[in-house]
Parts: structure tokens; C-alpha cells; sequence
């Protein structure tokens, strides 16, 4: 939903104060200003906090510049290396998101920033390349510390038509949207990443991805897959494999054979931790929302998929334990996950897990009601009304915001009664009152706080309202609430 910041501001009788430059500890300067800093001051460092596509595209960047995008978190976490008391030249786009990044400088302490107005569209001077156009992907080198950037979806099919890749190290800087109507897109016929290679053959015949592949609190969506066997996002996982904070949105997987799963069709000693899956899965043999075969690690992941399927089917995984080798690998293990969507199977069907073989199946549900199952081979069946209440998961030691008993990383957060348990980074920035989406109450919890001009770390940034953390509830906070506004599952 697209609303006009000044409307809002009258409709609800807001203040509107327009603060010149000196309002802000930083200085705004035109791009012929920039250009002047750049010949004159020999210490000016240029921070380019557009994402690395834009910064590497036709135009290029301004000679120099280093690149720390904010929107995907970098500039965040990089900000450090900057010197607080030396000249900084934020540029971005259009001047959005530099403004954005100048007023976190300003909060941080940094006395010397300056904001280009305009961004590089206004910026008629020398640009440069990247240094490296060949470079794969969005950016990377594949290592532990500076992983493989995937930004587009021609980056993510990169990687999958990319085998030699597969042990390496990636990381999700936006969301992606596989939609088959969209320019290059397609309906895929197979995994796309680690796919079988041979559907006539009876065992996986690709190259298993052993890599790690963090989401980064990114979503993929509209996957749609009409294949084989050993399908999903991924075909096969193999030991040393991670695949964390990721999300699956409508994805449409439709198997005629074994191994089909929203995100992996099958998990061989691999690790899934913070993921969850919606949409629809269908195969014959093997089928889960999430996984369709397990005998690795499943933790703090969730699916509300609907699965149909013939022998061993799952809302969260369809078989999960023991391999069907000799002698047989460790057992799956499943730790607090929980699914909710409908469930249809023929032969050993379950509303979490459709067989397990000596797994480890702990403080994991399934919805009874929602699934049209009363039966599953690992985890507990709860009604509507208890999957929605956040006790049945804190007895179970799950992790939640504003609790530390179970843990200090804040995994969780639910609004009882109204959803299920969410992770946290699914929550948009503007979710105040309860994590269902940006709705009028939060709007009206927001405007609470409006041009309150304290806060700070004590109080939480004025209850988190302080969105840019400024210091200052401000007209740069409403858009970036409103920009998020109607946020739902």
C-alpha cells in the first residue's frame, strides 16, 4: 500500500516541522559540492551504500568509494571502520538511503559526515568499474569471511548451474522472486541447486551442495518446480552443509518420484536451522514441507505447506532417522520446529513427520486441526488454539523475545491467538504492538512517541519508534514505517 507521508501527517493531525541542514549534526551538499570535498580534502573517505549490483552496473562508482550497502545490513556492521572524527562522504542512489546512513553516523558519534543530495543520479563527473567485472555472482570470493553475494535471480541460477561452487560459502542480500512470468524466468524441471542429473538412474546421480548458504533474513519466493525426484531449492545436502534464516514463500514443488521438499528434497548429514517454507509440495515417496527426507539436523525451522503425497509424508519432513545404507549414517534430528499445513498421504502419514526411524524428534508440534492429522511419527499434536500460544513452546524451551530463560538470541516472537511463532528478522520495521503486520494500532502506538527527541540505548530507542535510531522520532522514521506499511504473513 503506497500512502502519502504529508496526508498521513495532516489526517492524523501530526506536527509537520521541516528542519533545515543544521538540524542534523552531518551537512548535506550538492554533488558539485561532493566534487569539490573529493579535490579538496585528501582524507575524505566516499561510502557508496547503494547494494553492490548498482555499484558495479554501467555508470559505476565515484573513483574510490568504498561499498557498504545499507539496505542488505553491511553499512551496519562495517560502520566501525570508519575514522569518527575524519571527514566521511555518504552517497547512495537518489539520496535516500544516504540520508538514512548519515543520520546513523550522527547517532554513532561520527562528527564529520556529509550526505550528497541526489545521490549518483545527479552525479555528472568520473566514475569507475568495479575492479573485478569478471567476478562471480554479486560479489565475494566464496570464503567463511567474505562469502558469495547472491542478490538476483540470475545469481541464484548461477549457482546452481555452477557444481564447483558448491562447497563454497554464500550469502542472501535481498529478496528473490523466482516467479515463472517474470522476464527470464521459468518452470523448473529439477533442484536448482544440487540436483539429480539423471532421472532414470534409482540413486542421486549430481553433485550434493556441502557449502554453507545463509539466508540472511532474505525470502525466496514463487519457486515453482513440475520434476523428477530429489527436488526442491535444493536437490541433496551432504555433510558439512549449512543452510540457515531462510524463507520459502509460495513455492509450488510437484514431484512424480522420491525426495521432494520445499527447501530440500534430501538432507544427508547437512544442517537447517531458522528456515521455514509456505505453499505446496507434492511427490509420491519421501515428501515434506520443508525436507522431504532427513537424516541430518533440522532445528528452529517451520513449514505451513500444504504436502500430498503417497508413502512416508510429512508437514514438516517425510521420513526422518536412520539411511537406508549399510551401515547407516547418525539418525535425522528434528529440534524445535512446527508445521500447520494440511497433510495427505496413503501410507505412514504424519501431521509433523510421516515415519521415523530412530530419530530425534524433540519440542517440535504439528497443528491437528489445520494438518487433518491426529497422528505423526515424532513431535506433539496440538489444536489451533495451543500452536498459537506461545507457553506450549516456552515449556518446550524455545527461544523468545523478552524472555531469557530459554536463551538470549531472541529466535521467536508470536501475537497469541492471532498467529503461529515467527522468526524475529520476519518482523518489519513498524511491527510494534504485535508481529501480524504493520496495522493502525502500531501507527497509533508510533505517533505516542512523535518528536520525542531522547531516545537511546536506556530506553530502546523510544521503544524501538526511533527506527533510523537517530536519536529523534522523526518524518524519517514514519517513511520508513510507512514504507513497510501492511506488512502481512
Amino acid at each position: 500500500m503506497k500512502i502519502n507521508l504529508i496526508t498521513v501527517l495532516l489526517l492524523v493531525g501530526v506536527p509537520l516541522i521541516v528542519s533545515g541542514p543544521s538540524a542534523l549534526a552531518h551537512t548535506d551538499v550538492s554533488a558539485e559540492q561532493a566534487l569539490n570535498l573529493i579535490d579538496s580534502t585528501h582524507d575524505l573517505i566516499i561510502v557508496d551504500v547503494r547494494e553492490l549490483s548498482e555499484y558495479c552496473d554501467a555508470k559505476g562508482h565515484i573513483p574510490g568509494a568504498l561499498n557498504y550497502p545499507f539496505n542488505s545490513g553491511v553499512f551496519q556492521v562495517r560502520y566501525g571502520e570508519l575514522p569518527t572524527d575524519g571527514p566521511v562522504l555518504v552517497v547512495c542512489g537518489s539520496g535516500g538511503r544516504s540520508n538514512r546512513a548519515a543520520d546513523f553516523l550522527d547517532s554513532e558519534g561520527f562528527s564529520m559526515v556529509y550526505d550528497m543530495l541526489g545521490g549518483m543520479r545527479v552525479w555528472t563527473w568520473e566514475t569507475e568499474p568495479c575492479d573485478d567485472p569478471d567476478s562471480k555472482y554479486g560479489g565475494g570470493t566464496g570464503e567463511p569471511n567474505d562469502p558469495y553475494q547472491i542478490a538476483t535471480a540470475e545469481d541464484l541460477m548461477l549457482l546452481g548451474e555452477s557444481p564447483d561452487d558448491y562447497d563454497k560459502h554464500f550469502i542472501l542480500t535481498a529478496d528473490i522472486d523466482l516467479g515463472p512470468n517474470l522476464p527470464g524466468g521459468q518452470v523448473f524441471d529439477r533442484a536448482v541447486m544440487a540436483p539429480d542429473t539423471n532421472d532414470v538412474e534409482p540413486d542421486f546421480q549430481g553433485i550434493s551442495f556441502t557449502g554453507v548458504f545463509d539466508g540472511n533474513g532474505h525470502m525466496i519466493s514463487n519457486l515453482q518446480i513440475q520434476g523428477s525426484g530429489y527436488i526442491g531449492l535444493f536437490g541433496q545436502l551432504g555433510s558439512g552443509a549449512e543452510i540457515s534464516n531462510l524463507g520459502l514463500e509460495a513455492v509450488d514443488v510437484n514431484g512424480i518420484d522420491d525426495y521432494v521438499g520445499g527447501l530440500v528434497g534430501r538432507n544427508v548429514s547437512g544442517s537447517v536451522s531458522n528456515c521455514y517454507s509456505t505453499g505446496a509440495v507434492s511427490g509420491d515417496w519421501c515428501v515434506g514441507g520443508l525436507v522431504g527426507y532427513n537424516i541430518g539436523s533440522i532445528i528452529a525451522s517451520y513449514s505451513t505447506v500444504m504436502v500430498i503425497g503417497e508413502e512416508y509424508v510429512g508437514g514438516l519432513v517425510g521420513w526422518n532417522g536412520l539411511s537406508l545404507v549399510t551401515p547407516p549414517d547418525a539418525p535425522g534430528t528434528i529440534l524445535n520446529c512446527y508445521s500447520t499445513g494440511t497433510v495427505s498421504g496413503n501410507i505412514l502419514t504424519g501431521g509433523l513427520v510421516g515415519y521415523n526411524d530412530a530419530g530425534d524428534v524433540s519440542g517440535s508440534f504439528w497443528d491437528i486441526q489445520m494438518s487433518g492429522q491426529a497422528e505423526s511419527s515424532g513431535g506433539t499434536g496440538k489444536t489451533t488454539a495451543e500452536i498459537q500460544t506461545a507457553s506450549t513452546f516456552l515449556d518446550a524451551g524455545w527461544d523468545f523475545m523478552d524472555e531469557t530463560e530459554n536463551g538470549t538470541e531472541d529466535i521467536w516472537s508470536i501475537c497469541e491467538g492471532t498467529n503461529y511463532p515467527r522468526f524475529v528478522w520476519q518482523i518489519a520495521a513498524g511491527d510494534f504492538v504485535c508481529p501480524d503486520g504493520i496495522t493502525i494500532d502500531d501507527f497509533s502506538f508510533f505517533l505516542e512517541f512523535w518528536l520525542d527527541n531522547n531516545c537511546d540505548l536506556s530506553n530502546d530507542y523510544c521503544q524501538g519508534t526511533d527506527l533510523d535510531q537517530s536519536g529523534t522520532v522523526d518524518v524519517n522514521d514514519l517513511e520508513i514505517l510507512l514504507e513497510n506499511w501492511s506488512v502481512h504473513d
